[in-house]
């Protein structure tokens, strides 16, 4: 008896149900930012050395770390370089679809959505000069003296409500190089700013015999978490959120995110170092 041959029609269907189980297998090796269809979104970037920067390696830390993270997600950021003022209340007039670097407040809460994980925790401080140190145990003991603050930042909670509550008297200025300025003048006593941001803007922006004139306090006024937002009103932006808050989440796992953090460190000590050079040939 000749051998049994298969029908045609079962050879077919044998070769479909193997290229179905291939693609599935295909499809299941694939990484999640793979599986995932292609978003974008806009975000505001503005100067804050070392963390933000046009001219930044990777346009700073915090650059790197959002672009990185939504990298890992399938998403492709456009940034667009604005004021620091506008970077956040562009987003809460629609503008702009979302920023990064930002810390909570009420008004903001009720416009933006935020990611669930924080990308990094200022250390808020202020600087004085060094003939007039100020001391202080509570935020309140500082009502003599005149506070700098610059249009748009955040410093803490309690900061906030002591200033809405008069009982500390702030000069708002549209930069933070106008308020160390200021503070060389003898204009303000008291400037806050993020510690590392402080440094470097003193130390690439203000000459030799400025620097020597102006100290940080070690007490700090508060430790700020901060955090990708996107307004509420932006389409997928919960979707966004969730890559983003997965890409960082993989960067944290891998050890990349590590890795940046001290690559941003080694690039920001060459900035300053630069600073120094050409103000010594100077």
């Amino acid at each position: 008896m000749p051998p049994l041959l298969p029908a045609p029609g079962n050879c077919r269907a044998r070769r479909c149900v193997r290229a179905l189980v291939l693609m599935f297998a295909l499809f299941l090796m694939l990484s999640p930012a793979q599986a995932q269809a292609p978003l974008t979104v806009t975000l505001t970037m503005h100067e804050y050395p070392p963390f933000i920067g046009r001219d930044l390696p990777y346009g700073g830390l915090l650059t790197r770390i959002v672009m990185e993270s939504f990298k890992a997600a399938n998403v492709q950021v456009k940034l667009e370089v604005v004021s620091s003022n506008r970077a956040i209340t562009g987003v809460m007039m629609g503008m702009y679809d979302g920023a990064y670097g930002w810390a909570h407040t009420p008004e903001r809460d009720r416009k933006l959505l935020y990611s669930r994980s924080s990308i990094y925790t200022f250390r808020m401080v202020f600087f004085q000069r060094r003939d007039m140190e100020v001391n202080w145990s509570t935020l309140s003991d500082l009502k003599p003296y005149q506070i700098g603050t610059t249009l748009g930042d955040h410093y803490s909670d309690e900061f906030s409500a002591l200033h809405a509550r008069h009982m500390l008297q702030v000069q708002e200025a549209a930069s933070d190089l106008n308020n160390m300025r200021k503070l060389l003048l003898g204009r303000i006593d008291l400037f806050p700013i993020e510690e590392e941001a402080g440094k470097t803007l003193v130390q690439t922006m203000l000459t030799p015999a400025e620097q020597a004139r102006l100290s940080y306090q070690a007490h700090p006024i508060a430790t700020v978490p901060t955090f990708l937002v996107l307004r509420r009103d932006l389409p997928h932006a919960q979707e966004l959120l969730d890559r983003f808050d997965q890409g960082f989440r993989q960067l944290s796992e891998s050890g990349q995110l590590a890795h940046i953090v001290n690559d941003a460190r080694r690039a920001n000590l060459g900035l300053v170092q630069q600073a120094s050079q050409k103000e010594s040939v100077h």
